[in-house]
């Protein structure tokens, strides 16, 4: 006869699992000391744990396992058990497949954005902006893209460069603007001015990132190796001849 932890020990399965597999019904143990609660299994069962560990390996859940190890176990039953775990395991290696190929596009991307950002990152003092624009609020940075359509879409057509700005200095809420340095006629928008910072950041793409939040951490970590970090208000111009640049100012890091 063998002890939980004799089991244990001999099939890799841990003693909580093999608990449970009891509580399922899949494992009874030959005798239970009605006293102590120990638990004593016959040498034989060592068998049926083995297969219960490889067919969960293999997917199958507990239900199908006991159905499985039934001996009176008819073949259509067993041809239906299969196919559906056929099935499952042909709509994992689907769903792996799709996500495989965003993981690697998604690092396509950062590496090549990385290096492009390394090329063209630069630190020098920024600008006052004086903008005519809209801006909203929002919670989240999950939200920003929402609201930078939805600001386009409000904003004066123009043929303009568009200036967005990001402000998450208010740690409840992102405020986001859009807007032009010319004044339109439309009375919707405001004036939006945006100090000078002695140092900033400013970085210049051929054409817009897939991902903007991408492109600033990718920024942020080249900026760490310089030992500086941005801060304060973000600044992205979308110019006319489709260059995306966003700046920031920086500071040391502490």
């Amino acid at each position: 006869m063998l002890s939980i932890g004799e089991i244990a020990h001999s099939t890799g399965v841990s003693r909580r699992m093999l608990r449970h597999w009891e509580g399922e019904g899949l494992l009874t143990p030959a005798t239970t000391d009605p006293v102590t609660g120990y638990r004593r299994y016959q040498d034989s069962q060592l068998g049926r744990v083995r297969a219960i560990a490889e067919l969960r390996a293999l997917g199958f859940g507990l239900a199908e396992i006991g159905q499985l190890l039934d001996p009176h176990l008819e073949q259509s039953t067993l041809e239906v058990l299969l196919t559906h775990q056929v099935d499952a395991l042909q709509r994992q290696i689907t769903e792996a497949s799709t996500r495989l190929v965003h993981v690697q596009h998604r690092l396509d991307i950062i590496q090549s954005k990385s290096m492009e950002i390394i090329m063209n990152l630069s630190i020098t003092a920024l600008p006052s902006l004086n903008i005519w624009g809209l801006s909203t609020t929002v919670l989240d940075e999950t939200e920003i893209g929402h609201a930078v359509k939805q600001l386009h879409r409000d904003l004066p057509h123009t043929d303009e460069e568009i200036v967005l700005l990001y402000d998450g200095t208010d740690d409840d809420q992102i405020t986001v603007s859009a807007g032009i340095t010319t004044r339109p006629e439309s009375e919707a928008v405001s004036r939006i001015v945006v100090p000078e910072a002695s140092e900033g950041v400013t970085v210049t793409f051929d054409g817009p990132p897939e991902s903007i939040g991408d492109a600033w951490v990718l920024i942020d970590a080249e900026l760490e190796k310089r030992h500086l970090t941005s801060f304060g208000i973000y600044r992205q111009v979308n110019s006319v001849t489709g260059h995306v640049t966003l700046q920031a100012p920086v500071r040391e890091r502490h």
